[in-house]
């Protein structure tokens, strides 16, 4: 037994699961988060086999900490609830990446390496054009009018950015740069496609996130090239894509309409708004803990009743926020929201410390850029809440963590030499 959980065996089983969790997320149905369960258990046995070796440090407890805080901030209203288990399950599934971080913070070392960089790569590169082949195939061939793969599109949308900037922040210093780049571009298309308006918005900013940070090799001629191009290939998609112009036409007559005040006319923005108010009204009546899901939809009831907001939001089930900031204030209140900076905030900035001490460390580069992705998707959806999403926020977020301390303690020795 203890064969099975040794080092060597264990690496290729790490890596066999990295590649396919990346590999299926998007591109087929089968959900990824099994692989991740899978993971943890082994990752369980692992710890258990080598506990002579393992060794825990202080920073290896804060790590654990941070994932544990989405759980630790719904515990008030799981009880409040009368022990509903669906306010913990988002929690559960962060948790369940503590096993497989202290493995693989024990498992992964400078040889290791090039081999996780490998099959990261790959993971993302079958991932992105796999996702791209389906998304036309239901685009030309089935003539859908927007990409949704397996998924909701809006999610399909949100995780596709995801893995093309996992993608495109990757090419430095890859070997496999024009498949990165190949793979990256195509499921940005994909991700257009799917006329999710969060996801296409985020696209730009990024973007220019990561020429920003990449600013010392490229200079600045390329970046303010790219910027250019993207304005004129956005003008080209609009002038040449019917399902783009009703897209744009439409928000523009949300654009108007909330200007006019209209807000019930402007569904999907005025909706997110009517929203974000019914979450703000939660906050403020119990702000340390927020309210239940229940007592949310009777204080939407109550609210109105009163004229503050229109009845459609009263058909959104739990008064869903669709936004993880303010999700977190009104269901989690000041624990959540102290949960929401350690698990999205804490990670990127760490992540951009390590990046400008060392401008080699390609894995903190492309971890801040896959952690600003989730903070932007998460203003106008709760991208952190849904169990594959969640699963695969935090796994990557471990991944990508132990892989850059790692380069970072190989960087530091070198100099010291």
């Amino acid at each position: 037994m203890n064969r099975f959980f040794a080092p060597p065996v264990a690496v290729g089983l790490n890596l066999a699961a990295l590649f396919l969790i990346l590999a299926v997320l998007i591109a087929t149905p089968i959900r990824s988060q099994i692989f991740a369960a899978l993971l943890m258990l082994y990752a369980i046995g692992y710890l258990i086999a080598n506990r002579a070796t393992l060794r825990i440090t202080r920073f290896d407890w804060a790590v654990v900490g941070l994932l544990t805080l989405y759980l630790l901030s719904h515990l008030p209203v799981f009880v409040l609830s009368g022990y509903s288990s669906r306010y913990l399950s988002p929690g559960f599934h962060m948790l369940a990446m503590v096993p497989i971080y202290l493995m693989l913070r024990h498992l992964v070392g400078p040889l290791e390496l090039p081999r996780f960089r490998h099959w990261l790569e790959w993971g993302v590169i079958v991932g992105n054009l796999g996702a791209f082949v389906l998304g036309m195939y239901q685009l030309a061939w089935l003539g859908e009018r927007r990409i949704e793969g397996f998924l909701f599109s809006i999610n399909f949308g949100y995780l596709s950015c995801a893995m093309g900037f996992l993608a495109l922040a990757l090419v430095r210093g890859s070997a496999r740069k024009g498949w990165l780049l190949a793979a990256g571009i195509a499921v940005l298309i994909a991700c257009v496609m799917t006329l999710s308006r969060g996801a296409i918005l985020a696209i730009p900013v990024l973007l220019v996130l990561l020429l920003a940070l990449n600013v010392d090799r490229l200079g600045w001629k390329l970046p303010v090239g790219v910027v250019a191009s993207l304005v004129g290939l956005s003008l080209l998609a609009y002038g040449t894509v019917a399902a783009i112009q009703e897209r744009v036409h439409y928000s523009i007559e949300e654009v108007v309409n909330l200007a006019q005040g209209n807000v019930g006319a402007a569904v999907s923005s005025g909706g997110r708004l009517q929203l974000w108010k019914a979450a703000s009204h939660a906050f403020a009546e119990r702000p340390l803990v927020g309210l239940t899901y229940d007592e949310r939809e009777a204080q939407i009831d109550a609210l109105i009743e009163q004229g503050e907001l229109t009845k459609w939001v009263g058909k959104v089930s739990r008064g869903h926020a669709h936004s993880q900031y303010f999700e977190m204030a009104a269901t989690g209140g000041v624990l959540g929201l102290i949960a929401l900076v350690g698990f999205l905030v804490v990670p990127g900035v760490y992540q951009l410390r390590l990046y400008l001490r060392d401008r080699s460390n390609d894995y903190a580069l492309t971890a801040v850029l896959f952690t600003s992705g989730f903070a932007i998707y998460s203003l106008t959806e709760v991208a952190i809440d849904h169990e594959l999403m969640v699963t695969f926020y935090a796994y990557m977020q471990v991944t990508l963590l132990v892989l850059a301390v790692q380069h970072s303690r190989v960087g530091l020795g070198r100099h010291a030499q």
